[in-house]
This record gives structure tokens, C-alpha cells and sequence, in this order.
């Protein structure tokens, strides 16, 4: 609940400036963290419902491994193997943010300390998140779009940085209309980043619950003292609502983003 609380803020926060950009690492490691320990929960829960109670042992918790994009994909499997209506599946903006934090998760994680020893062998994860920010910015209307690049192109000129150009998070240069639009765009995409995570962990509550009901069951029909709390009650957030989702406020938290300060990037 921590790790995914957590890393729903932080990428929430995260922009490409000097301030925010730390948050992208930050992020990307508790979102990770939480949907692998997630999924082991319920691959856990579903071995003790098929195996008289028992946990799964070390060597077979093991082979749970930790890629997340194969722990999503064997939970999937379950609510229909357990008659629920609900279905674990991606659409494609989806389907980017699990291969990204899979590609974090398995070792991108390292990418700038790999750079410095010259044995570099993963995607930068940055590059990676930037390009599911980029998905997200297009999917906002055109005239937002439209409103944030009349913003930009004023912004730029009022401040007499036409001829300037900046390096963005991932290393590569842009210019400074680019780099300040690309900043104010990623504010008003982030929110709907965080709804598109919150859609791919709704379906794990009603999972989760239906799987604590039956083993809860099982504990009393063979007189045990019942040993699974109620584990969807820890995650109530997956049930927020998408007006709730896209507001610019941090879960569990009552401040909102931190206004951008123009002045900041452009002396």
C-alpha cells in the first residue's frame, strides 16, 4: 500500500525540471516495488486456495520471479478461473506503463550507474516514462494542447530565451519552447497517468476480495484459527473515482501540485 501510494505521488509530481525530475526515479522504484508485491500477494492467496491452505514455498515463491509484465499475466488468468466478472487486461497506454516498470524492475533501475561503468545493457528508464507521458499528452484534447502551446510560444518570448535551448531529463537538447511546453504539458498529463495506473490495479480489489472471502471460508469449515486478513481493505484507493483521480492532489495527502515558477528556469 506504501510502495504504491507512494509511487502514485511521486510520479504525479514528477516534471523535467531540476526541482521535480528526481521523482521520476523515486516513482518508478515504489510503483514497481508495489505491483510486484502486489501480484505476489494474489499468486500467494491463490496457492493456498488451491492447496488446502498451505503457503507456497521458498523455492516456489522464488519462482514467482520479478517480472512484472509475467506476474500481471498470471494473475489475469484468475478471475475467470474463479467465475468473477471482472478482467485483468491492458489497453496499449496500459500495456507501455507495465512494460516500463517490468524494464525498471529487471534492471534499468541501474541504467546511470551501468552508463558510468560502461556496462550499460538496459533502456534509460526516463526515456521510457517520457515516451508514456508523451501517450498521455496526446490523449488530452486538442484545445488544451492547443492553449499549452500558445503559453509556451508567449512565455519564450516575453522572456527573450527564443535562441536557447536546455537539456531535457532524458540528455537530449531541445529548445527552450520546447522544453517549457514539454514541462507544462507533462502537469496536465501526470493526473492521467495516475488514472491509468489506478485502472490497471482497480480489478486486483475485487480480486483480492473474493479471494480472502473463500480462504476465510476454508479456515472455518476445517476449524482453524483464520489467518488471512482482510487484504482489499488495505487498498481502498483503487476504487477512486476518475474526477478524484485527475485532481491536482496527492493521495492521502491534502496538498496540492506545486505551482510551476517561470522566473525559476529562464534568468
Amino acid at each position: 500500500m506504501s510502495s504504491l501510494l507512494g509511487g502514485l505521488n511521486s510520479l504525479r509530481n514528477a516534471n523535467i525540471d531540476e526541482i521535480h525530475r528526481g521523482l521520476f526515479y523515486s516513482g518508478l522504484f515504489e510503483l514497481a516495488t508495489g505491483f510486484e508485491r502486489l501480484m505476489k500477494i494474489v499468486l500467494i492467496l491463490d496457492h493456498q486456495l488451491k492447496n488446502h491452505l498451505k503457503n507456497p514455498t521458498n523455492k516456489e515463491l522464488k519462482a514467482f520471479g520479478h517480472d512484472i509484465k509475467d506476474l500481471f499475466k498470471n494473475c489475469s488468468v484468475l478471475p475467470q478461473a474463479y467465475g468473477l466478472r471482472q478482467e485483468l487486461s491492458l489497453n496499449d497506454k496500459q500495456t507501455k506503463i507495465v512494460s516500463t516498470l517490468t524494464e525498471f524492475a529487471k534492471g534499468s533501475r541501474y541504467y546511470n550507474l551501468d552508463v558510468l561503468t560502461n556496462h550499460n545493457k538496459n533502456d534509460d528508464p526516463i526515456s521510457l516514462w517520457l515516451s508514456v507521458i508523451d501517450d498521455h499528452i496526446w490523449s488530452l484534447r486538442s484545445d488544451v494542447r492547443i492553449k499549452l502551446q500558445n503559453d509556451a510560444i508567449q512565455v519564450i518570448d516575453r522572456s527573450g530565451m527564443t535562441s536557447r535551448w536546455q537539456q531535457n531529463v532524458d540528455g537530449e537538447w531541445i529548445t527552450m519552447l520546447d522544453f517549457y511546453y514539454l514541462m507544462s504539458a507533462t502537469e496536465k498529463a501526470n493526473p492521467h497517468v495516475v488514472w491509468s495506473v489506478i485502472e490497471i490495479l482497480r480489478p486486483f480489489y475485487g480480486l483480492l476480495r473474493h479471494q480472502c472471502h473463500e480462504l476465510h471460508e476454508l479456515y472455518a469449515l476445517q476449524g482453524k484459527e483464520n489467518e488471512i486478513p482482510y487484504m482489499y481493505e488495505f487498498f481502498p484507493f483503487f476504487l477512486i473515482p476518475k474526477s478524484s483521480a485527475l485532481r491536482n492532489s496527492g493521495f492521502g495527502e491534502n496538498k496540492p501540485i506545486q505551482d510551476f515558477k517561470v522566473s525559476r528556469y529562464f534568468y
